[in-house]
Order: structure tokens, then sequence, then C-alpha cells
């Protein structure tokens, strides 16, 4: 794969990632202060991590890294509505970090993707926990 490709799938991710952050961290604000809006910031902290990890891979690759997203979608319906969007975006990356993976040979690229995506992985889980709560009540 040429470098200006990996480049591209690497804005790609970089895109992905300015939207979660963006998202969770306004649902966090709007939330209000209980268990899941806590959730939602440190988790939009773990992925400001992982956009300096892709702007740094980039950057080393010789590109620029992107600031461009998606338009912006919230979810709706309160605690539950966000927790079930900000689940389908951990989805979303889960399935474009994997076939990134699997698409870049280079295994400096590829180690760092693989450690994102674990992350991710945690993340859908702990937001599917936490709405689980929301779901019983607490």
């Amino acid at each position: 794969m040429k470098r200006s490709e990996v480049i591209r799938l690497l804005n790609q991710d970089l895109s992905g990632e300015i939207e979660a952050i963006l998202v969770y961290m306004r649902n966090s604000f709007v939330t209000g202060q209980c268990r899941p809006s806590r959730g939602m910031e440190e988790i939009a902290k773990d992925e400001m991590r992982h956009a300096e990890w892709l702007a740094e891979l980039i950057v080393d690759l010789g590109g620029v890294p992107t600031m461009q997203h998606r338009p912006l979608n919230f979810g709706r319906g309160g605690t539950e509505g966000y927790l079930k969007r900000l689940i389908a975006l951990e989805e979303e990356a889960i399935a474009m970090y994997s076939e990134h993976i699997r698409l870049i040979k280079d295994e400096r690229v590829a180690s760092r993707l693989k450690r994102i995506l674990e992350e991710e992985i945690e993340h859908r889980d702990e937001f599917s926990e936490l709405l689980g709560e929301v779901k019983k009540g607490g």
C-alpha cells in the first residue's frame, strides 16, 4: 500500500476520533453530573489521546492531519439515547480500525491501530454497561 493511501486511511481514523470527542464532550455537558456523564468525559479524553497518536503517525509519514469530521449526530432522548449513539460510534470505530489494520502492512502503524482498537472495544463495553444501569434506573 502506498504511503499516501496509509495517510488517507489514518486521516479517516482521525476524523472519527474528532467526531467522537465532540459528541462525547457535548453529551457529557448536557447529561448533568452523574456516572454516565463522567464516563463520557473520561472516554472523550481517551479519544483525544487517540487523535494525538494518529496525527503523529500522519506527520511521521509525511502527511497533514485533517480536522474534518462528519456532521455531528448527538443522539436523542436524553441519557439513554445519548449512550445508544455513543455505542454506535464505538461500533463504527471498531469496524473501521479492524479494516484498516487488515489493509495496512506497516507494522508500526498497525501496532498503534491495534492498541486503539482494544480501547475502542473497552469504550463500547463501558458505554453498554452505563446504558444498562440507566435502563435499570441506576
